[in-house]
Formats: structure tokens, sequence, C-alpha cells
């Protein structure tokens, strides 16, 4: 498994309660949107090698255990706010998520819901058959469990006659962007399942998403986000050298050193794997 991973420089997940206006409303949580990251993934994976595919395909898991963790801790807010809990305890199963698309229907259009089914899909087919600690097993199972089933019910859900009816046609389904934030019922799903069971949930999501930080990349030094960006302008090494006031032989021993951290062998493979990466933003 490769020790550097794609950092996507996304939100995830975090919802901010809105307050109460009258006992009988619901509490509606924002959650802002994603950008389309599945599109960022099938761009990168063509464009580069399989190292990078491969970083890139381990950042969309880290994305899902996210957003995982931005949903249940909104739930977890609305159990503070008064929600009673639901009759599931493990809403990692399915029964849990063939009521959950009912409640993602209220709110968010068929496209959002189809690139979460994929963002979860591929999370799943990213973590089978990956050789783990066996410390962390009770937990990614319950987080491959609920992005299968909740990709599963989604997919179920949207090519359902009643999704048909009821919610946005495909071609209709508005652009989410952080300017148009949209709304899940929250306070919906946190009475669906039992507050322990989404805490469980929420340990598992963290344990995961933690496993694979520990195979983030490197951060780099100012210095060498400006090399790598004139390298990437396309300027000639002998001019980025004067720029950052080393001699030209000194330069080609500080790209060398960039790269070893990098962990790639030299000048192209560098810059495809930090445009991957997100390094030069």
């Amino acid at each position: 498994m490769s020790a550097n991973l794609c950092q996507i420089g996304l939100l995830a997940g975090r919802c901010l309660p809105s307050l109460w206006q009258r006992p009988a409303e619901r509490l509606v949580l924002v959650a802002l949107a994603f950008a389309r990251s599945d599109r960022i993934g099938t761009l990168e994976s063509r464009a580069v090698g399989t190292e990078v595919g491969e970083s890139i395909v381990l950042a969309r898991v880290r994305l899902a255990c996210g957003r995982m963790v931005g949903g249940v801790d909104a739930m977890l807010e609305a159990y503070r706010f008064g929600v009673a809990e639901g009759p599931h305890s493990e809403p990692w199963t399915a029964e849990y998520h063939r009521e959950a698309v009912h409640i993602y229907n209220e709110s968010l259009p068929w496209s959002y819901q189809r690139d979460v089914a994929r963002l979860f899909r591929d999370g799943v087919n990213a973590m089978r058959g990956r050789l783990i600690p066996s410390v962390l097993a009770g937990d990614w199972t319950i987080a491959t469990a609920y992005m299968r089933e909740a990709a599963s019910s989604i997919e179920d859900w949207l090519a359902s006659a009643e999704s048909v009816s009821r919610g946005p046609r495909p071609e209709q389904a508005p652009e989410l962007t952080l300017e148009n934030p949209r709304v899940v019922h929250w306070d919906g799903l946190a009475a669906l399942t039992t507050r322990e069971g989404t805490l469980r949930l929420k340990r598992a999501c963290v344990a995961v998403r933690q496993y694979f930080d520990a195979e983030a990349p490197p951060s780099l030094e100012a210095s060498e986000q400006l090399m790598l960006k004139r390298l990437a302008s396309g300027a000639p090494i002998a001019d980025v050298a004067s720029e950052m006031g080393y001699s030209e032989r000194s330069m080609y021993r500080e790209m060398s050193k960039l790269w070893d951290k990098l962990g790639v062998s030299g000048r192209a493979a560098g810059l495809r794997k930090a445009t991957a990466e997100g390094l030069l933003d």
C-alpha cells in the first residue's frame, strides 16, 4: 500500500444545527456540499501512474470516513437538542439504511445522492482485501458495512419508481456548491437509531480514518512549495535557482532532496504527484 495519500482540500461533513423555532419543528442541520471528488479521482487516475492512482483511491476512503464522522457528529448534536433515540442499535445495517434513504430524499437532490453512493461504493472497493492490524478489524467491519449498505440503499432508492416520481430528475438536479448549501435532517436520522450505536459508528470511522491519515504525505516547506510551483510552470531550472538564491548545482541537490521527500524518482514523477495530491495549492 502506498505510503502517500492524496490530500483533497474538501470540507468534510461539518454540520451546524439551526435553532428550534417551534416545538413541533424539526432540528435542521446544515450540511455543506462536497466538491465532485469522483471526477478528480477519475481524471487524475488516468493522468498519472499506478502509485498516484492508488493515492487518490485511498484519499476517497478518507473523504468517505470524514463524511461519516461529520454525519454522526450532527446526529449526536441532535440528541443533545432532545431528539429521542430510535429502534436501530446498529446504524451500519441494511435495515437502518432502508429507512434513512427516505430522510435523504427530503432535502438532497438526485445528483447529490448519486455522488454519495459512488463515494461510498468506491470506499468499499478500495478497502476490500487490504491487510490491516487485527485491532482494527471490528472498526473496519463497521465502517465498510456502513458504506456498503448506504451505497446499496441509495442506489436501490434512486432506481425505484417512487424516487423518480418524488425527487428531482437527473437533468434537473442542481449543482451543490458551498454558496448553495443543502440541508439534511440529521435529527430524522438520529431518531432512527440509538445514541450508543451512533457513538460506536463514530469510533469506527475515526479509527479507520486515522489508519489512513497515518499514510498521509509529508507537509512541504514554503521554499519547497515555491520550487514545485516554478518547476510546474515550466520555468528553466537555472532561472528557478537564480530566483531562489541557489547555484544551479545546489538547485539540483535541493530538487533531489525534495523528490526523496515525496518518494519519487525524479522531476516528472514529482510534479505529477504534487499535482495529484494538491501540494501545489
